[in-house]
């Protein structure tokens, strides 16, 4: 089997790089139609140099066809040669309209009337009732249906047929000779008989006509089916691409069997973004701005995502689950992710943007990444799936990604193993997530070298000293609830993005807690901050960065500060 597998390789090979290749050459039907003249006239060109030749050598040597009328032939050569030189002439003018903009109806006029001029005149000099030329007039007319269409067709037929009868009547009424091009005939008492020559010409004629109006039908209804074809793809894919990623879509599209409900094992880089304290901040917004906002947000990340090669999974709430090597397999997909994960932080700064100009609240976002292996595929019912990936290593990225703050990404141990070198770790931490039966190692990443280049753009706003005085009751949280009564503690300095507590207890890095002001009006008390803490130093300093914050909060501090930091 792995012999057979192996002699198949080269074949298989040979097929992807042809379809490769006509995947990029395209349909040539579809190609412009200044393209398909220039193609036709490169044809063409070989054909009337091989008839000059031709004919000068049977100038040059009478007795090997001696019937030929030399003189005819003489001026046959000449009108090639002529025929050749404006081929030449409509060449270079067409190369000259490729490159410019508008219609060139006129110029493709030009070009498909001096086709058919030829043949009508060449039919002529040979004599259409003892030569077969008509047999070449359905196929002319087929090959420019196809691809110019009908109305190019129809006039070019039209102008060669008005030639051929004006020849055929010109010759029965003796103005001028039949088949000139011949010095000799088997004909009957010196002429051809009536009957003959018109019921050679009536058969052709009929038979030409009935193929171009059949051509021109099947052609014309292929094309209107390819254009039906064409829109409902178009309408599949704007229905379908707004509920799963492009890659799903294609490959559902492509492989039907895809459908199938399965999957198979496979290692991928997943990627889990949060906003943090969005819960609180949707409570205070009516529901069309909790939309907006969101359908804002997504708009950008989403766009980072797909740039990337990500397929987004799901959109839970304000959250994103993209995966980074399935369906599509990306070969370093733990980098593009990292990569990923930094472009859509430093995209938050234009959604912020965006957000101060339209007066809504500004946003913060947490991401978490993990390499992992899992299960890819059809997942759900014969009446109800969806596309995703199963496994303990989704979880443990949306157990990384709980404890960011805004503005951070952390990675698991096994994406650092996959990138090496290229990470810039500014920080590392033991974290203990929840179903974990150990301590997880998870590193802040600042920026990725190599090809990506990237870094987070720093946006924190220094923390100040308060002008006077602010204490506040903090209580630590586990998950939504919160331990203990809690407890009181001095701020040191602060700012819109956190503070500095001094003097706090019974709390560890990465810890969730809820604050409160002491002191002001009974509403500015009343009104909760959450924030994480993101550090403490040797001398019991707690550092917390906010994760949700009131904007009646946010400008009692820019009070304190005395300024907007």
């Amino acid at each position: 089997m792995r012999q057979a597998r192996r002699i198949d390789t080269p074949r298989r090979g040979m097929t992807t790089w042809a379809k490769r290749w006509l995947r990029q050459v395209g349909n040539p039907l579809e190609w412009p139609d200044i393209d398909k003249a220039l193609i036709v006239q490169a044809i063409q060109v070989p054909w009337m140099v091989g008839v000059i030749l031709r004919g000068r050598y049977l100038l040059a040597h009478p007795e090997l066809e001696p019937y030929f009328d030399r003189g005819t032939l003489r001026a046959l050569a000449w009108f090639v040669v002529a025929f050749l030189i404006l081929t030449l002439g409509l060449t270079i003018a067409g190369l000259r309209l490729r490159s410019s903009e508008g219609t060139k109806r006129f110029y493709l006029h030009a070009v498909n009337q001096t086709w058919w001029l030829a043949f009508a005149l060449i039919a002529y000099v040979h004599g259409l009732a003892t030569t077969p030329l008509w047999a070449i007039f359905p196929v002319l007319g087929f090959f420019c249906l196809l691809l110019f269409g009908a109305r190019l067709t129809a006039a070019g037929a039209l102008t060669s047929v008005v030639v051929l009868y004006s020849t055929t009547v010109a010759e029965r009424l003796g103005l001028i000779p039949y088949g000139p091009f011949f010095r000799d005939w088997p004909l009957v008492n010196g002429r051809i008989a009536d009957p003959w020559l018109w019921s050679s010409m009536l058969w052709p004629a009929v038979l030409s006509g009935i193929t171009f109006v059949v051509f021109a039908f099947i052609l014309a209804r292929a094309r209107r089916q390819a254009i039906l074809v064409a829109e409902m793809s178009e309408l599949l894919k704007q229905m379908f691409g707004r509920y799963m990623s492009t890659e799903v879509m294609k490959t559902l599209l492509t492989e039907p069997r895809s459908f199938e409900l399965g999957g198979e094992r496979r290692r991928v880089t997943i990627l889990m973004t949060d906003l943090r304290g969005f819960t609180a901040l949707a409570e205070r917004l009516p529901p069309e701005e909790v939309i907006a906002v969101l359908n804002g947000y997504f708009e950008v990340m989403i766009d980072v995502c797909l740039r990337y090669g990500g397929t987004i999974n799901e959109i839970i709430g304000d959250a994103l689950l993209v995966t980074f090597g399935a369906p599509q397999p990306i070969a370093d997909h733990s980098a593009v992710a990292v990569a990923c994960a930094i472009d859509m932080q430093n995209a938050m700064r234009s959604v912020n943007a965006t957000n101060v100009q339209l007066r809504r609240p500004e946003l913060s976002m947490g991401i978490g990444i993990n390499t992992t292996e899992v299960i890819v595929g059809n997942i759900g019912s014969e009446k109800r799936s969806s596309f995703s990936v199963v496994g303990s290593g989704v979880n443990m990225a949306s157990r990384i990604q709980s404890f960011t703050v805004g503005g951070q990404i952390l990675v698991s141990q096994s994406v650092v193993d996959e990138v090496g070198a290229l990470l810039r770790i500014d920080d590392r931490c033991e974290v203990h997530p929840k179903g974990a039966t150990a301590p997880v190692t998870v590193y802040t990443v600042g920026g990725i070298a190599g090809r990506y280049n990237l870094a987070l753009e720093q946006c924190d706003a220094p923390l100040m000293p308060p002008v006077r005085a602010l204490a506040v009751h903090y209580v630590p949280m586990s998950g939504k609830h919160a331990d203990g009564d809690g407890y009181e503690a001095m701020v040191e300095r602060v700012s819109r993005m956190g503070m500095e507590l001094r003097g706090a207890s019974r709390i560890d890095v990465l810890d969730d807690v809820r604050l409160n002001l002491t002191r002001g009006s009974a509403q500015l008390t009343g009104l909760a901050v959450y924030a994480k803490v993101v550090g403490i130093d040797g001398e019991g300093r707690v550092r917390l960065r906010f994760t949700s914050t009131p904007p009646e909060v946010l400008t009692y501090f820019e009070g304190l500060l005395g300024s907007d930091g």
